[in-house]
This record gives structure tokens, sequence and C-alpha cells, in this order.
């Protein structure tokens, strides 16, 4: 998903530290799994950085399973459905094809899905085109594509386009066989753990290559040598396809792959033995796989070496990963395809150290420094009242989905807990703003904000009204602050005056100072959370960080309904 960037103004004195060391604080919290810089440059060049990796076995020779889970209304699973239909085509049976659903089947036998009722419809549709005609219902859905906002005015015609009964199709719609199906099909989803649109397994390894027709094409004939519409595949298109010798680099040249002995050169990670959270197992297997001839070792900062290493380089953080003059020499470093690698690294001494926002790193070296940074940023450590920090985008589902399921936490604890909202908008020179939801949004923001100034205990009671029906908030505002007891001509004027755009300003300037570009990003006493967003996990993870835990983190918090349907996932970054 597509963000604004947050813009940033600094007028710290110069003992101050800067917004860039505060945002790494907490930007390393959020489990990289790959080099971050790194791994949206493959993904923007279209490398297909992972083609040819997968570790899946066929399901039989001559055969290839491959499963997509998505959300019907998603753009992105509507992206990959309308690129694997013509391939699906001209492989036939020979691809072991399936479609599942992302959501969540409730106890009352509702179900729940990121975009709503219209999403939830529209998967039964689907569904019951594949049970009426395994065959056409890609047909189906490709025509619905087209227009899936409208998908339920379109559903017939669409139907009689793919060859398929839409008497048929709108019986087990509208009966209980759809909604089986539904449950069948979420529960499916749930237990591959897809909780992205869209999830894709191959042969039942994940798969994170290129998403158009051809990309599909080459990684299913990877499986079926032999068939005739994988004769002409030429060997490679790309560098990274070169993989059948691990130990060479290997090359695409004129569609054929060369291979060459790696340049040995060598990599120290710098890492704290006592930090738990400081895995560079994920980063370095990354290296490896970028850097054949890399030979790595591990540095403590304990050590003599490391604390050179600390002082000379002036290293913030760990892990810090530096590589030898000699990985400029490399072809990986050389490769016209991979120019941008090198944004993701800065010169230090006579090593290229890896950006720590790159890779994460955000455990500080300094604890001394650490707690002081905390408090420059109003969290103060050791007062048994946690600081919990939420950033937002008002509109945004995932961050709806989070506040609802912290409210029953924030209300539990009271004022043994410091709640603090604020939204992630970027502000123009000319004191306007922008927000990925647009002006809508950023409206609701500013109400928001208002209604905290006015009431900092009923403006929750607005909030949550509000989140009811969060994508019509602007015809909403009025009779949720009447529900919520706040003064609604006293919130228009601080909303659409000077005060509610100060109140953003200042919002915003927080949201950067903490690195927050995903709604939500939730901080907790200092510490990134990415656990599960359900009020147990968040009561435990808040009661953690007491000194002395009060007697309501014995309390039990029931679930909220339709949460475990966006367990994860955000709008942002």
């Amino acid at each position: 998903m597509d963000n604004e960037p947050v813009k940033e103004e600094s007028a710290e004195k110069p003992d101050t530290p800067r917004i860039e060391d505060r945002k790494r604080l907490f930007q390393g919290k959020k489990n990289y799994a790959l080099y971050g810089v790194i791994a949206v440059l493959v993904v923007l060049m279209g490398i297909g950085f992972f083609t040819g990796t997968f570790t899946g076995k066929a399901v039989s020779e001559g055969s290839v399973k491959l499963e997509f889970y998505v959300m019907s209304q998603c753009y992105y699973g509507t992206q990959v459905e309308d690129a694997i239909a013509p391939v699906l085509k001209k492989l036939g049976d020979s691809v072991d094809f399936s479609i599942d659903f992302i959501g969540n089947a409730n106890r009352d036998g509702t179900f729940d899905s990121l975009k709503g009722q219209s999403e939830v419809d529209e998967n039964i549709r689907q569904l019951c085109a594949m049970k009426l005609s395994p065959k056409k219902y890609m047909d189906f859905i490709v025509c619905q594509n087209k227009d899936i906002r409208n998908a339920a005015a379109n559903a017939e015609s669409c139907a009689k386009e793919a060859g398929i009964d839409a008497d048929a199709l709108k019986a087990c719609f509208e009966g209980d066989e759809g909604k089986q199906l539904l449950t069948k099909s979420f529960a499916k989803a749930n237990a591959a753990r897809a909780q992205g649109s869209p999830t894709i397994k191959l042969n039942g390894a994940d798969y994170n290559s290129g998403r158009a027709t051809t990309d599909f094409l080459r990684a299913l004939c990877q499986n079926l040598k032999g068939h005739p519409e994988c004769s002409e595949m030429p060997e490679c298109t790309a560098d990274a396809e070169c993989t059948s010798q691990p130990d060479k680099e290997g090359r695409c040249v004129s569609e054929k792959c060369e291979y060459n002995d790696p340049v040995q050169f060598e990599v120290v990670v710098v890492n704290d033995a006592k930090c738990a959270t400081c895995d560079p197992a994920a980063a370095l297997q990354t290296t490896r796989t970028f850097f054949k001839g890399a030979n790595i070792r591990t540095v403590d900062i304990s050590s003599d070496e490391g604390k050179k290493l600390v002082s000379d380089l002036g290293l913030k953080f760990v892990p810090s990963y530096l590589f030898s003059e000699e990985v400029t020499t490399t072809s990986t470093w050389n490769n016209p395809q991979m120019a941008r690698l090198q944004n993701a690294f800065e010169k230090k001494g006579d090593w290229y150290k890896l950006l720590d926002e790159a890779v994460g790193a955000s455990h500080w070296i300094d604890e001394k420094a650490r707690n002081e940074q905390l408090k420059s940023m109003g969290i103060t450590l050791g007062d048994n009242k946690p600081t919990l920090n939420l950033f937002v985008m008002s509109q945004c589902p995932y961050g709806v989905m989070a506040e609802q399921a912290l409210w029953p936490v924030i209300e539990l604890l009271g004022d043994k807990l410091d709640f603090q909202l604020d939204f992630i908008v970027s502000e123009n020179a000319g004191g306007t703003f922008n927000s990925l939801h647009g002006q809508p949004e950023t409206d609701e923001n500013i109400r928001q904000l208002c209604a905290r100034k006015l009431d900092d205990e009923k403006y929750l009671d607005y909030i949550a009204c509000q989140n009811e029906d969060y994508k019509n908030v602007g015809t909403n505002w009025e009779k949720c602050a009447v529900r919520a007891g706040i003064d609604k001509t006293t919130l228009k004027t601080c909303s659409e005056g000077a005060e509610g755009k100060a109140l953003l300003s200042a919002s915003a300037k927080k949201a950067a100072m903490f690195g927050a570009s995903g709604s939500p990003t939730i901080v907790i006493d200092g510490e990134s959370y990415n656990g599960v967003r359900t009020p147990a996990a968040f009561q435990a993870a808040i009661c953690s960080m007491f000194e002395t835990a009060p007697a309501e983190c014995g309390t039990v918090l029931a679930s909220v309904a339709g949460t475990a349907a966006l367990a994860a996932g955000g709008c942002g970054a």
C-alpha cells in the first residue's frame, strides 16, 4: 500500500538527540525479515529475487500445486488472479490450483472481512462459482475483477459470460451452502497462516517472486519440465533466476545462466550477547543470498575488538553489519539492476555498514542514552505507569480494528495507563495536510484530536462511534458527538479553525518523531508492539511493563468480534 511521506522539521538544539535517532528506536522493532531497503528495492525493480528458490516438491511428476489466499475486493488480490488466469489456460490440469479467502467466521454465523459485507458476499459468490463450475470459475472471477466494487450488480452478467448457471449461483449464494463454503475457506486460510492478500504458496512453500503472467508461467514451468507450453521458456531473464550452482554467482547473459567464483570478503556482525531480540539470522541469510563470498563472523560489544569498533565507528545500535571494502568489487554490488542496493549502506571508516533502519537495528549500545532519549519523547521508565502510544490513520481499517481491540484494555486500566493517540499525516508548507485516505481522513483526524481536547474522558466514546462506520465519518460525526456527550458546535468550531490544524500539526510531528508511517503503529513504554491484536494480547503486553502489576492485569478480557481477521497488516509502510 502507498503512503504519503511524513515530512520532518528539526529545530533541535545541538545537544539533543536527532529525530533520525529517535525514529530508529522504534523502526527497528518491526521484525524485518530481510533488509528493509533491499527487499523494497527488489520488489520495485521486478528482479524476482526469490525465483527458483522454492523448497517444495511437485505433488507428482508433471504436476504442481499453487494456492492463492486473497480478499476478493483487494486490489493486489485481483491483480494476481488476473495474472494467473491465462497461465492456467495454458497449463491446464498440470496445475492443482485453489483460491481461498482471508477473513473470520464468527460463532453467531456472521463473517468478517477487511472490506466489510460486500467483500464477504463476493467471497461466497466466487466459492459458489468454483463449486458449480471447476473449469469456468476463473472466467467468472476475471469478469468480476473488471469492476470488483460493483460485484453484486455484475454477478449475473459475469456468470452468463463465464457459462455458469446464474440461477444456481444465486441459490448457492443465498442459501446455507455458500456460508458453509466460506466457513471452510476461511478455516483453510487461517490454517495456512495467510494474513496478507495475496498470500501465495507453490508446492507448499511461500512464493515471493514476481506476480506478472510471465513470472507465474516461469515458476510453474520449473516444476513441469517437458510440458509443451514450457518448452520455449528461456533459461533466465534476470540474474536472480540463476541459482542451480548455489556456491557460485550466477548471471543471466542472453537468456542463459553463467556462473563464476564469488569475490571473497569479510562481514563483521557487532552484536550484544545479552540482547534477547538481536537475532541476526534473517539479515545474514539475505547477505549469503546476495553475496556468495561473504565470510561472516560475530564480535560482541563487550570484547576489546567490539569496544574499539563501537568507539572508532560511532556505532549506536546493534546488530551492526560491517562489510569490508572488497564488497564493492562483487558482481552484485556492480550489477546495474542492483544499483540502488548501495543506498542501503553507509561508509564508516574502512567499512561499509548497512543502515540501521534497513535491517531493523534498534538495541541501544548505551542504555543510559536510550533512557534519556525515551524521556525526551515523553516516556518515563520506572514510574509503574506504562505509556501506550498509538499512531493511526482514522480511516484505516487496520487502525480501526486495533483501536477496537485496545478499548477494553484502556477502559480496564484507566489512569494506571498513560494512553496517547496520534495521527499519521504529512504537513505541507502552506498549513495543509495529506493523508493516505484523502481529505475526509484529515478532517476526521482533526475532529478526534479536538474531541480529546474538549473532553479527555468522552473522546474515546466518540471515536468508537465513528469506527462503527469509519468510511462515512464526514456524515456521522455530529451524531457521534451527541452520543458521546460532546458539544457538536464547539467540536465544529475547533475542527474547522486554526486550533484543530495546530493540534494535527503537533500530532504529525510526534508521529514523525516516533518514525510512525504505518497504521497502526503501537509502542508500549518505548517498545514497538508487533504481536497479535486482541484485547488479551494487548493486556498481557502492557501489563508486562508494570514494575508492580495492578489487580486489573488478572482480569480475563473477552475477545472482540472480527479482530482476528486483521491480526496483522496495516495502511502505509
